[in-house]
């Protein structure tokens, strides 16, 4: 039923958990996982899961705009009905991800793509901003949103430069046609304002990653919200 589509560079730290939470489910049928480049241990994160609807491939460092050839060529090779878009830095806990995807298999085909929740984590994976700290706008729902879930349609394209390109049906971002969308409260976790690669030198050369993420030195935000330990995704827990 469902494809991953996954393209990283450098995030070994959380790689490995990012797609073990999201294999999960059994209803993910495959998952195109592409490197981009890594310098430090995301490759071999990767290969080290035992899972075989992972299908790994590396494309080499690659320009902006070729990110989002890369995207386009993961919608040709796809032919579940909908698609997860994974990064790697998204954790989902194992009965946030089921409440989305018993939502897709229950939707009408006048919904393209599902809107859920995040938790923005800050300091440690523990703590995370309050969702009035979010001004993410889609539709009339605005906080920490993204659009993760979206279903596989003939005319279904990825346009722009990274990290401003976007999903486009019909001539119009997904986003932008909110009467198609279903806003879901289910969350994932995102661990995008922690430190994501374990090689240093990695992470100084994302210059723009160091200008965009304000908590990127791990300092916990005063408003931060502490998490109840069983809200915790599963594949971080300590046994």
């Amino acid at each position: 039923m469902i494809t991953l589509h996954t393209i990283v560079k450098n995030e070994d730290r959380f790689i490995k958990a990012v797609l073990i939470s999201a294999l999960a489910s059994k209803d993910v049928k495959r998952a195109l996982v592409w490197d981009t480049g890594s310098t430090d241990n995301t490759v071999h994160e990767i290969l080290s899961i035992n899972d075989s609807r992972i299908e790994f491939m590396e494309k080499g460092n690659v320009s902006r705009k070729k990110l989002v050839i890369l995207r386009n060529e993961q919608l040709g090779m796809t032919k579940t009905p909908w698609i997860l878009l994974v990064d790697g830095d998204e954790i989902w806990p194992k009965n946030n991800l089921e409440k989305l995807i018993s939502i897709m298999k229950s939707c009408g085909p006048e919904t393209i793509a599902l809107v859920n929740k995040t938790r923005n984590v800050v300091g440690d994976l523990y703590h995370y901003l309050p969702e009035s700290e979010g001004h993410y706008q889609i539709g009339h729902y605005r906080g920490h949103l993204n659009i993760r879930a979206i279903r596989n349609l003939p005319r279904l394209t990825v346009k722009g430069v990274y990290p401003k390109e976007w999903y486009e049906y019909g001539g119009k971002k997904i986003q932008d046609i909110p009467e198609r969308l279903k806003f879901i409260d289910t969350w994932y976790l995102h661990t995008t304002h922690l430190k994501r690669s374990e090689n240093w030198l990695s992470e100084l050369s994302t210059i723009d990653r160091l200008k965009k993420h304000k908590w990127f030195i791990n300092l916990r935000d005063a408003r931060s919200i502490q998490m109840d330990k069983q809200e915790i995704p599963e594949v971080l827990q300590k046994s």
